[in-house]
Protein backbone atom coordinates (compact mmCIF):
# COMPACT_ATOMS: atom_id res chain seq x y z
CA UNK A 1 0.00 0.00 0.00
CA UNK A 2 2.88 2.35 0.85
CA UNK A 3 4.47 1.84 -2.57
CA UNK A 4 1.15 2.33 -4.35
CA UNK A 5 0.52 5.55 -2.42
CA UNK A 6 3.92 7.01 -3.27
CA UNK A 7 3.66 6.17 -6.97
CA UNK A 8 0.47 8.18 -7.31
CA UNK A 9 2.24 11.33 -6.02
CA UNK A 10 4.30 11.69 -9.17
CA UNK A 11 5.51 9.38 -11.89
CA UNK A 12 8.37 9.92 -14.25
CA UNK A 13 10.25 7.55 -16.48
CA UNK A 14 13.57 7.53 -14.68
CA UNK A 15 14.75 4.38 -16.51
CA UNK A 16 13.00 2.77 -19.47
CA UNK A 17 11.94 -0.83 -20.04
CA UNK A 18 14.61 -2.93 -21.74
CA UNK A 19 17.55 -1.21 -20.01
CA UNK A 20 20.17 -3.31 -18.22
CA UNK A 21 21.80 -2.00 -15.05
CA UNK A 22 24.32 -3.33 -12.59
CA UNK A 23 25.88 -2.09 -9.42
CA UNK A 24 27.11 -2.91 -6.01
CA UNK A 25 28.03 -1.80 -2.53
CA UNK A 26 31.15 -2.30 -0.45
CA UNK A 27 31.65 -1.89 3.28
CA UNK A 28 34.63 -2.17 5.60
CA UNK A 29 34.99 -1.48 9.28
CA UNK A 30 37.28 -2.21 12.20
CA UNK A 31 36.44 -2.42 15.86
CA UNK A 32 38.23 -2.43 19.19
CA UNK A 33 36.31 -3.62 22.21
CA UNK A 34 36.50 -1.25 25.16
CA UNK A 35 38.27 -2.52 28.27
CA UNK A 36 39.71 -5.58 26.51
CA UNK A 37 42.49 -6.52 24.14
CA UNK A 38 40.04 -7.79 21.53
CA UNK A 39 39.77 -6.30 18.06
CA UNK A 40 38.29 -7.21 14.72
CA UNK A 41 37.52 -6.20 11.17
CA UNK A 42 34.84 -6.93 8.61
CA UNK A 43 34.10 -6.30 4.96
CA UNK A 44 31.22 -6.96 2.60
CA UNK A 45 30.90 -6.94 -1.16
CA UNK A 46 27.43 -6.91 -2.77
CA UNK A 47 27.37 -6.88 -6.59
CA UNK A 48 24.02 -7.07 -8.38
CA UNK A 49 22.54 -6.85 -11.88
CA UNK A 50 19.04 -6.25 -13.17
CA UNK A 51 16.79 -5.84 -16.19
CA UNK A 52 14.00 -3.28 -16.46
CA UNK A 53 10.91 -5.34 -17.24
CA UNK A 54 8.82 -2.13 -17.32
CA UNK A 55 9.64 1.56 -17.05
CA UNK A 56 11.36 2.09 -13.66
CA UNK A 57 10.83 -1.56 -12.53
CA UNK A 58 14.04 -3.59 -12.12
CA UNK A 59 14.11 -7.35 -11.57
CA UNK A 60 17.51 -8.87 -10.90
CA UNK A 61 19.80 -10.89 -8.67
CA UNK A 62 22.46 -10.11 -6.09
CA UNK A 63 25.44 -11.92 -4.63
CA UNK A 64 26.68 -10.98 -1.17
CA UNK A 65 30.02 -11.94 0.32
CA UNK A 66 30.83 -11.10 3.96
CA UNK A 67 34.03 -11.82 5.86
CA UNK A 68 34.88 -10.87 9.43
CA UNK A 69 37.66 -11.70 11.86
CA UNK A 70 38.10 -11.05 15.54
CA UNK A 71 41.00 -11.90 17.80
CA UNK A 72 42.14 -11.47 21.34
CA UNK A 73 45.52 -11.66 23.04
CA UNK A 74 46.33 -13.19 26.42
CA UNK A 75 44.78 -14.63 28.48
CA UNK A 76 42.11 -15.98 26.09
CA UNK A 77 44.22 -16.08 22.86
CA UNK A 78 41.50 -16.78 20.35
CA UNK A 79 40.87 -15.98 16.71
CA UNK A 80 37.53 -16.28 14.97
CA UNK A 81 36.95 -16.05 11.21
CA UNK A 82 33.46 -15.97 9.74
CA UNK A 83 32.55 -15.87 6.05
CA UNK A 84 29.24 -16.14 4.25
CA UNK A 85 27.95 -16.13 0.69
CA UNK A 86 24.32 -15.33 -0.14
CA UNK A 87 22.56 -15.30 -3.51
CA UNK A 88 19.04 -14.27 -4.39
CA UNK A 89 16.53 -12.12 -6.26
CA UNK A 90 15.89 -8.41 -5.92
CA UNK A 91 13.18 -6.05 -7.11
CA UNK A 92 13.59 -2.28 -7.31
CA UNK A 93 11.13 0.39 -8.36
CA UNK A 94 12.30 3.91 -9.17
CA UNK A 95 9.83 6.58 -8.10
CA UNK A 96 9.65 10.24 -9.08
CA UNK A 97 12.95 12.17 -9.21
CA UNK A 98 15.22 9.18 -8.47
CA UNK A 99 13.70 7.89 -5.24
CA UNK A 100 13.47 4.09 -5.18
CA UNK A 101 12.10 1.23 -3.10
CA UNK A 102 13.91 -2.12 -3.05
CA UNK A 103 13.21 -5.59 -1.75
CA UNK A 104 15.81 -8.33 -1.77
CA UNK A 105 16.11 -11.90 -0.50
CA UNK A 106 19.24 -14.01 -0.19
CA UNK A 107 20.06 -17.54 0.89
CA UNK A 108 23.33 -19.39 1.29
CA UNK A 109 25.81 -20.57 3.87
CA UNK A 110 28.05 -19.33 6.64
CA UNK A 111 31.28 -20.86 7.93
CA UNK A 112 32.75 -19.92 11.32
CA UNK A 113 36.21 -21.14 12.37
CA UNK A 114 37.49 -20.53 15.91
CA UNK A 115 41.06 -21.18 17.06
CA UNK A 116 41.96 -21.00 20.75
CA UNK A 117 44.30 -22.56 23.27
CA UNK A 118 41.81 -25.44 23.55
CA UNK A 119 41.95 -26.31 19.84
CA UNK A 120 40.05 -25.42 16.71
CA UNK A 121 36.40 -25.78 15.74
CA UNK A 122 34.42 -25.11 12.57
CA UNK A 123 30.68 -24.55 12.31
CA UNK A 124 28.66 -24.39 9.09
CA UNK A 125 25.08 -23.09 9.03
CA UNK A 126 22.50 -22.16 6.42
CA UNK A 127 21.50 -18.50 6.18
CA UNK A 128 18.53 -16.61 4.77
CA UNK A 129 18.20 -12.84 4.75
CA UNK A 130 15.87 -10.19 3.44
CA UNK A 131 16.15 -6.42 3.12
CA UNK A 132 13.49 -3.79 2.47
CA UNK A 133 14.77 -0.30 1.80
CA UNK A 134 14.23 3.17 0.41
CA UNK A 135 16.95 5.07 -1.41
CA UNK A 136 17.84 7.88 -3.72
CA UNK A 137 19.59 7.63 -7.10
CA UNK A 138 21.83 10.68 -7.57
CA UNK A 139 23.15 10.96 -11.13
CA UNK A 140 26.91 11.38 -11.32
CA UNK A 141 26.92 11.08 -15.11
CA UNK A 142 24.57 9.81 -17.84
CA UNK A 143 25.44 6.21 -16.96
CA UNK A 144 26.57 6.27 -13.29
CA UNK A 145 24.36 6.73 -10.22
CA UNK A 146 25.31 7.02 -6.55
CA UNK A 147 22.60 5.34 -4.46
CA UNK A 148 22.43 5.63 -0.67
CA UNK A 149 19.73 3.49 0.94
CA UNK A 150 18.22 2.99 4.39
CA UNK A 151 15.93 0.19 5.49
CA UNK A 152 15.17 -2.89 7.56
CA UNK A 153 16.86 -6.31 7.41
CA UNK A 154 16.34 -9.72 8.97
CA UNK A 155 18.97 -12.49 9.00
CA UNK A 156 18.16 -16.07 10.08
CA UNK A 157 20.79 -18.76 10.68
CA UNK A 158 19.92 -22.45 11.00
CA UNK A 159 22.41 -24.90 12.52
CA UNK A 160 21.18 -28.49 12.05
CA UNK A 161 23.97 -29.84 14.31
CA UNK A 162 22.85 -27.76 17.33
CA UNK A 163 19.91 -29.50 18.99
CA UNK A 164 19.48 -26.96 21.82
CA UNK A 165 19.34 -23.77 19.71
CA UNK A 166 19.15 -24.65 15.99
CA UNK A 167 17.82 -21.27 14.77
CA UNK A 168 18.77 -17.66 15.52
CA UNK A 169 17.46 -14.45 13.97
CA UNK A 170 18.90 -10.96 14.05
CA UNK A 171 17.19 -7.91 12.60
CA UNK A 172 17.44 -4.16 12.58
CA UNK A 173 18.05 -1.06 10.50
CA UNK A 174 20.74 -0.67 7.85
CA UNK A 175 22.33 2.23 5.99
CA UNK A 176 24.36 1.51 2.86
CA UNK A 177 25.58 3.25 -0.24
CA UNK A 178 26.60 1.97 -3.61
CA UNK A 179 26.94 2.74 -7.27
CA UNK A 180 24.79 1.68 -10.21
CA UNK A 181 25.93 1.67 -13.81
CA UNK A 182 23.50 1.77 -16.72
CA UNK A 183 24.99 -0.93 -18.95
CA UNK A 184 22.40 -0.73 -21.75
CA UNK A 185 20.04 2.19 -22.01
CA UNK A 186 16.85 2.20 -24.05
CA UNK A 187 15.74 5.61 -25.36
Amino acid sequence: MFLAGITTVGYSQFLKAGSVIGGGAFSFYTQKYKDSNSKGSSFSLIPWAGYLVADNLVVGASLEYDNSTSKSGAPSNYKSTQSSILFGPLVRYYLDQGLFAQGQFGFGGLKNTTDSGNGSSTTKVSVSQYRLGLGYAARISDTVLFEPMVGYYSNTQKDKTNDTNPKSTTSGLFIMGGFTIILKSVQ
